[in-house]
């Protein structure tokens, strides 16, 4: 039976994101080498250039594909009528437990992140299915993909907020989002947080004011203490 070559290369690039990410989380991005992936990757230093330019091309590979597996689970709920509330409770908690268990590794991918305008400047182009499949088309570098997975993750919740009317009819919710992935990265970069629920507090605090003027009157976004378990649905 023939092995169809993408998908054989495919697998191969998961296998060195997942094998460099779980480096990555024990000994941090400076103290891995290239040749360590490698071999915990079975390829060779050749092959593993092949499919990353470098270090950081592996992280936020592996960081893209949990963002993305975060947001699928988003839209299921959203799909199957989870209030949007719930789902953005979801979202956050599930993005601040990202940061605290990794928070070695949030400089890293922060700064590629934000050092690409596509988040925030650049015209939303026409997508054709996943976010990955759209940055792909488009040959974007891995730091704009990322960024753009981000966004996506984001702008369905608060698109089902202003379809239910939480959200002024107006808000751009793309620019929410981009401005809402920018204040996330940002906080985690600097704020040394010391577990899950303070990293929401913080975001909490800086939500409110990023959405003021969006929010409908008399709507607030759930916080580490109050709003709908997302887990309930």
């Amino acid at each position: 039976m023939k092995v169809d070559r993408s998908e054989q290369d495919e697998a191969r690039r998961e296998r060195i994101a997942r094998a460099a990410f779980e480096l990555f989380a024990r000994f941090g991005l400076e103290h891995t080498s290239a040749q360590d992936i490698a071999q915990a990757a079975f390829v060779s230093r050749t092959n593993l250039y092949r499919y990353f330019p470098s270090k950081t091309h592996m992280l936020l590979a592996h960081f893209e594909r949990s963002v993305a597996d975060t947001r699928n689970e988003a839209l299921r709920r959203l799909n199957s009528g989870t209030a949007p509330q719930a789902v953005w409770k979801l979202v956050t908690e599930r993005m601040a437990d990202l940061g605290v268990r990794y928070g070695h590794l949030v400089g890293a991918v922060g700064s590629a992140v934000l050092s690409s305008s596509a988040h925030s400047t650049s015209p939303r182009p026409k997508t054709t299915g996943s976010p990955a499949a759209d940055a792909a088309e488009l040959e974007m570098p891995v730091e704009r993909q990322t960024a753009l997975t981000l966004v996506a993750l984001v702008e369905p919740v608060l698109s089902a907020m202003r379809d239910q009317r939480h959200l002024h009819r107006d808000a751009d919710t793309r620019l929410l989002a981009a401005l809402f992935v920018d204040a996330c990265l940002l906080a985690l970069m600097h704020g040394g947080y010391r577990d899950q629920r303070e990293v929401l507090r913080d975001w909490q605090d800086r939500f409110s004011l990023l959405m003021h003027g969006a929010l409908a009157p008399g709507v607030k976004l759930p916080g580490p203490e109050n709003g709908p378990e997302a887990d309930d649905a």
